[in-house]
């Protein structure tokens, strides 16, 4: 009997996962459709033509505040160039004049625009899709454990690695497949949506690399998700565990983390939280401010990196896993 195989079935078959699988399709077209109803329809010509005449007068600001050394201190009464030490003058008008540039940034409130929007949507699919199989791998072992038939699999499959193996393996089939069955559905739905009510965008090369490679991170971040939640459930032998742990940290853990940062005067409390470097592995590099210093003695800012976030949560799924194969292959199963 292929164990995998096996696991995989045991999946499908499952009634949560049926119920999870409805529950997501009709959340995804409900949503769909809260959005083109929501939706404003696409700019009439006069708003984009008050759009790009605001635009044009944002660049000839930005393109003046380039060419004037003193721009800021005529402008604004200081030298703005203080506060960014590090940047040269025009990547200093870059940062605080970019915005308003794009005709875009004047568009009238509430047009969904698929190339800005829709991205976002699809990381929300993605990690709603990875909670799900997280949950409902935790859940699988966890009644293994509870109804004893983790105890009648190892009879007829005495070598713990394979019987672990084949479980984590067709956790993370079931991850994939619904990840990308759920993206497969999005995609078109949402693009349906702005093209009815609101605007597409322009989707061009440039946009197709950046969109491909957030969700691929995202992705990437659901199968961890995915082995975390199997490795709680087998750690503690039964679902209640790994769903107290994960409900306990969303709700409450990051917070109680946050504030005994702040009351120990840590200087970049984010650091300790979770939800920080899945937000710099997803979005991309970000920067810490320090909040304990006042602000003529702010402390320069502390960049946080893809690489360094890729280390830190592989580091955490990594020493789960590892601490749910010591206890599956060592202790006792009664």
């Amino acid at each position: 009997m292929n164990l995998y195989r096996t696991e995989l079935h045991r999946f499908m078959r499952r009634r949560l996962t049926l119920l999870f699988g409805l529950c997501s399709l009709v959340g995804l077209l409900l949503l769909a459709f809260m959005v083109a109803a929501t939706s404003r329809n696409a700019p009439t010509p006069d708003e984009l033509a008050f759009a790009e005449e605001q635009a044009a007068m944002y660049q000839a600001d930005l393109d003046r505040c380039r060419a004037e050394e003193d721009y800021f201190e005529q402008e604004w009464g200081y030298n703005a160039n203080a506060d960014y030490p590090e940047l040269g003058h025009a990547e200093v008008c870059e940062e605080l004049l970019a915005w308003g540039t794009d005709p875009v940034d004047h568009y009238p409130y509430g047009v969904f625009r698929f190339a800005e929007d829709g991205v976002l949507i699809l990381i929300g699919v993605t990690i709603v899709a990875g909670l799900l199989v997280m949950l409902l791998a935790a859940s699988l072992i966890g009644a293994e454990w509870s109804s004893g038939g983790m105890s009648n699999l190892l009879v007829w499959h005495p070598n713990r690695w394979k019987v672990w193996g084949a479980k984590l393996g067709a956790a993370l089939t079931m991850c994939a497949a619904a990840v990308g069955a759920l993206l497969a559905l999005a995609f078109p739905l949402f693009y349906a949506a702005a093209a009815l009510r609101g605007e597409v965008g322009e989707l061009d090369a440039q946009w197709w690399e950046g969109a491909l490679a957030v969700l691929a991170r995202t992705a990437a971040l659901t199968l961890g998700m995915t082995v975390a939640g199997s490795a709680l459930a087998m750690l503690g032998r039964h679902t209640a565990v790994a769903g107290g742990v994960i409900a306990g940290y969303l709700v409450i853990g990051d917070l109680l983390v946050r504030l005994a940062g702040m009351a120990f005067k840590v200087q970049y409390p984010d650091l300790f939280s979770l939800y920080t470097w899945v937000t710099v592995w997803i979005i991309g590099d970000t920067q810490l401010y320090s909040y304990t210093d006042l602000p003529e003695e702010m402390s320069d800012p502390m960049t946080l990196t893809i690489p360094a976030a890729g280390l830190l949560i592989g580091g955490v799924v990594l020493v789960l896993t590892a601490l749910a194969t010591w206890s599956f292959t060592r202790r006792d199963v009664t």
